[in-house]
C-alpha cells in the first residue's frame, strides 16, 4: 500500500465516524500536543539547569576542597551515580562528597535510595574516612556552599527519601 492509498484508507476510516467520536479525537490531540510542548520545555530546563547549575556546583566544590584541604585537584575525583566527589587523602584514605541544593524540590535535595545503599556500604569500609553531604545555593551566577554535614549510619535517614 503506497502513502495515497494509506492516506485514503485514513479519511474513509475518519469520514465513518460519528461527530461526538470525531470531536473526542480532536480533544485528544489538542492534549497531546501541549503535552508534548510541556515535555519539551522541562527537557530544555534540566539541560540548562544541568549546564548552568549542577555540574559547575560540582566542580567549584572541587575547587574549594582543593584549597581547604590543601590537596591537589588530582587526589580528587568527580563521579556520576557514585557520591558526586571523591577526594583520596595523603595518608590515602577517603572522603567522599555528595552535592545537593538547598532550594528545589524534596526529590533534588534529599538522597535517593541508591545513593543511601551506596553511602550505607562505604560507610562499612575501614579506608573511608567519612562520607558528608554538602548544601549549595546559587545566588546569581555565583554559586555559595554550605559546612559539610558528615553522614553516619544513625543520621542517614533524616537527609534520605
Amino acid at each position: 500500500m503506497n502513502r495515497r492509498q494509506a492516506y485514503n484508507v485514513l479519511v474513509v476510516g475518519i469520514l465513518k465516524k460519528s461527530k461526538k467520536e470525531l470531536s473526542r479525537i480532536a480533544k485528544k490531540a489538542v492534549v497531546t500536543r501541549k503535552k508534548n510542548v510541556q515535555h519539551l520545555k522541562s527537557q530544555k530546563a534540566g539541560k540548562k539547569a544541568w549546564k548552568e547549575t549542577i555540574r559547575p556546583s560540582e566542580y567549584g566544590l572541587i575547587a574549594k576542597l582543593s584549597k581547604t584541604l590543601g590537596i591537589s585537584k588530582k587526589c580528587i575525583f568527580h563521579h556520576e551515580g557514585f557520591p558526586d566527589i571523591m577526594v583520596v587523602t595523603a595518608d590515602g584514605r577517603m572522603r567522599f562528597y555528595e552535592v545537593k541544593p538547598k532550594r528545589g524540590g524534596r526529590i533534588q535535595k534529599m538522597l535517593n535510595p541508591s545513593q543511601v545503599k551506596t553511602i550505607r556500604e562505604l560507610l562499612k569500609h575501614d579506608d573511608v574516612e567519612e562520607v558528608n553531604i554538602v548544601r549549595y545555593e546559587k545566588k546569581g551566577k555565583q554559586i555559595v556552599y554550605d559546612d559539610p554535614i558528615k553522614l553516619s549510619k544513625s543520621n542517614l535517614k533524616q537527609y534520605s527519601l
